[in-house]
């Protein structure tokens, strides 16, 4: 007999936080809808209330099959590309376990792809960069109301390179400036409106990606 997926945790949790954790069937369909964009390695998703990580994980097994076919003769692209994947995953959770459980399955998830596509698991000093990564990506907080505490990391690559900003979440979540920030009037969206670009709260110099453990020491 086929095991039910489950879904609820416990009836407290429901009853005090609201938690139901998206089933696979649903997850899978959801994103079928941006396929392109869930396939692309750099494109950027941010889950508010990740929960255990249903959709992070989901996301990261689509990015890993572009990397498998893509880049997979070379273990530095690999390796790479792999950090730029993870990188470009972000979940927020009200819960510390569900924090810690999301991070687990994608950290498990990625030694796993680096191993079927390298053929052998990656050293200890790059599962401590992934563990880095998604220690900034995958953070604890209230999506709703806390946003003023939380602080994202953005991982650009060029090159061998990452280039390391740190943004408040709600600058990214406002649509209207805050005080001191401006609307760029030189960038416009499709309907000829300005665009606002919020400021990033600190600005790194670019690092080669085996070297992101030094910088954050």
């Amino acid at each position: 007999m086929e095991r039910k997926e489950q879904q609820i945790k416990s009836e407290h949790r429901v009853a005090t936080f609201g938690e139901v954790l998206t089933a696979r069937r649903e997850v899978e369909a959801m994103l079928d809808l941006v396929k392109n964009e869930a396939e692309r390695i750099d494109s950027r998703f941010l889950e508010p209330a990740c929960g255990t990580g249903n959709f992070l994980t989901a996301i990261l097994e689509r990015k890993l099959k572009t990397l498998r076919a893509r880049y997979r003769t070379k273990k530095a692209d690999f390796e790479v590309q792999l950090l730029s994947a993870i990188g470009s995953i972000y979940g927020i959770d009200l819960l510390e376990d569900n924090v810690r459980e999301s991070r687990e399955r994608l950290f498990d998830l990625a030694v796993q792809g680096y191993k079927d596509s390298i053929h052998k698991a990656p050293d200890e000093t790059f599962q401590q960069i992934i563990r880095l990564i998604l220690s900034k990506n995958i953070l604890q907080g209230d999506s709703l109301n806390g946003i003023d505490q939380i602080v994202f990391t953005q991982w650009t690559l060029v090159g061998y390179r990452f280039i390391l900003e740190e943004y408040n979440f709600k600058s990214l979540n406002n649509n209207t400036p805050e005080p001191g920030q401006l609307f760029q009037s030189s960038l416009c969206d499709a309907q000829h409106k300005p665009v606002y670009i919020p400021q990033a709260l600190k600005r790194y110099p670019p690092i080669h990606y085996r070297k992101l453990l030094e910088g954050n020491k």
